[in-house]
């Protein structure tokens, strides 16, 4: 019982410091957006509707197209290209060299291309595209 006593309690004052926590970020936002104590907003959009009030200038901005990601290509998709960019066949050590990966990791890959049908072994640790 005095467990959850202590639980209870201990609940209790998180909840009051993330109320206060709240309460600090509203207290911001209201100045930030410059809200007075009625309650009333003042913002740009009032000042446009206002005429005694002049708006500021507002300096445009070119759009700024955005470039996307390049897409990130796994393990399987750069053995893959590497066998099919190498011609006829190539051995499982070249593989190695040229990737880094460890022999069970190349294993894995080219086992998983075999069963997706997209390369064949031509004899042990050899493999070729189909």
């Amino acid at each position: 019982m005095k467990e959850l006593d202590a639980f209870v309690k201990t609940f209790g004052e998180g909840l009051r410091t993330l109320a206060q926590g709240v309460h600090a970020i509203a207290d911001k936002l209201d100045s930030y957006v410059g809200s007075s104590d009625d309650g009333n907003f003042h913002t740009e959009f009032d000042a446009a509707a206002d005429d005694s009030i002049q708006a500021e200038a507002v300096e445009e901005t070119p759009d700024k197209t955005i470039p996307r990601k390049k897409r990130a290509i796994n393990a399987t998709t750069v053995l893959f290209e590497i066998i099919s960019g190498a011609g006829k066949s190539i051995t499982m050590d070249e593989l190695q060299k040229e990737t880094g990966f460890d022999k069970k990791k190349l294993s894995n890959i080219l086992q998983r291309l075999k069963k997706q049908d997209m390369i064949k072994s031509v004899k042990k640790g050899v493999y070729a595209v189909k």
